[in-house]
């Protein structure tokens, strides 16, 4: 299959996907998180490395709350501490996306010694965690906090953010295919060493020299 066919059929499936996120009820979702019960204990094991994967993907919506915060610069490319690399015939890298920045010791670098510090403006997946959306359904990770009660007044606010964050999500991707117009990238262990780094987002393409 050629890649521009591929590409369609993966924008053909994110289209239905929006669609379909229309027919997804309020009511039932506010029903599942209350059965379900969740409550922060505020032990930050979601904002450290040793806990598993915390990595915080941003959508436009989040990079827009850090820039009104004046903490833009708190961002970095998703392919920061990848393994594997997406490479052109030139060397050069491709990434897709932007996550927060981590300490060396794996933490959030927003986690400080209360808490998170950027509160107000934390991103979209930290306001819903750790409740998710996957094709249409409500998935929920792992938390000390679960089986806790939940007022309707919260369990509906976030079901509420959830929603919200499930199709930003989607139409960033959306957007982020639509721009992407590059030829076929091959996975390598080590990029070239005189390189360009090149992030793909919902708003086109940048280059990060990294010569």
């Amino acid at each position: 299959m050629k890649e521009k066919e591929y590409r369609s059929l993966i924008l053909k499936d994110l289209n239905k996907q929006v669609l379909d996120s229309i027919s997804i009820s309020l009511h039932d979702l506010v029903v599942e998180i209350v059965r379900t019960g969740f409550r922060c204990s505020g032990c930050g094991r979601c904002c450290k490395f040793y806990t598993g994967d915390n990595s915080v993907l941003l959508t436009y919506f989040d990079i827009g709350n850090l820039k009104k915060s004046a903490n833009i610069n708190a961002i970095e490319p998703t392919v920061a501490e990848e393994d594997m690399f997406l490479a052109d015939t030139e060397g050069n890298v491709h990434t897709f996306g932007w996550r927060l920045k981590r300490k060396t010791n794996g933490e959030c670098v927003f986690l400080g010694e209360t808490g998170c510090t950027i509160y107000p403006f934390r991103p979209l997946l930290c306001r819903t965690y750790p409740f998710y959306i996957a094709d249409g359904k409500l998935e929920i990770s792992e938390c000390c906090g679960m089986g806790r009660i939940l007022s309707l007044y919260h369990a509906r606010r976030l079901a509420n953010e959830l929603l919200q964050r499930y199709i930003i999500e989607l139409r960033d991707t959306q957007m982020t295919y639509r721009h992407f117009k590059e030829g076929q990238l091959f996975l390598v262990s080590q990029p070239a060493s005189d390189y360009e780094l090149i992030v793909h987002d919902s708003r086109g393409k940048w280059i990060i020299n990294d010569k």
